[in-house]
């Protein structure tokens, strides 16, 4: 058996132990080094139930969710931003009213109700994500993705949490 075909198989045995860890493998001049490592990505830290219920009746992939809470307040239900964006998926209070904003089922259903509305609008999860973090408004001003580099970093950041929760 070959170094390369023994790490291939190893590492393919590693990748199904764990949906929370993931392996690889190097080759070097004639010896091969394997690894595994957690990706804290691939769980749900918190509120799944509630997550995965949105998901269900608003259409949103969960991953996505959980991205979106993961940049936006990092699982913390009493977040809250100088601009005044609240709690979980930080939402502003004109998107907020009629809710505690801090209570999770509260600002998860609305976020995500909010979120699936963007998807519908824009067709695009990059233009949603915008529309989302710097409002519909600046996303018809500029005719796409504001030049923003909040924004942009922010767009960046929620597709890469999105691509490791999924």
């Amino acid at each position: 058996m070959t170094h390369s075909f023994t790490a291939l198989a190893i590492a393919l045995m590693l990748s199904t132990l764990s949906s929370s860890v993931y392996a690889s493998a190097r080759s070097y001049d004639g010896w091969t080094s394997t690894y595994s490592r957690s990706n804290p990505l691939r769980a749900c830290p918190k509120h799944c139930e509630l997550i995965t219920t949105s998901s269900q009746v608003y259409g949103v992939p969960s991953s996505l969710i959980l991205a979106i809470i993961k940049q936006e307040s990092n699982f913390n239900a009493n977040a809250q931003s100088h601009k005044g964006a609240k709690g979980l998926m930080q939402l502003m209070d004109m998107n907020s009213t009629g809710i505690d904003p801090f209570n999770p089922k509260e600002n998860i259903e609305r976020g995500t109700a909010l979120l699936s509305r963007l998807l519908g609008q824009y067709d695009s999860i990059e233009l949603a994500l915008a529309a989302y973090n710097a409002g519909e408004g600046n996303v018809r001003k500029y005719g796409g993705i504001p030049p923003f580099k909040e924004t942009r970093n922010y767009i960046k950041k929620v597709m890469h949490y999105y691509q490791g929760y999924q």
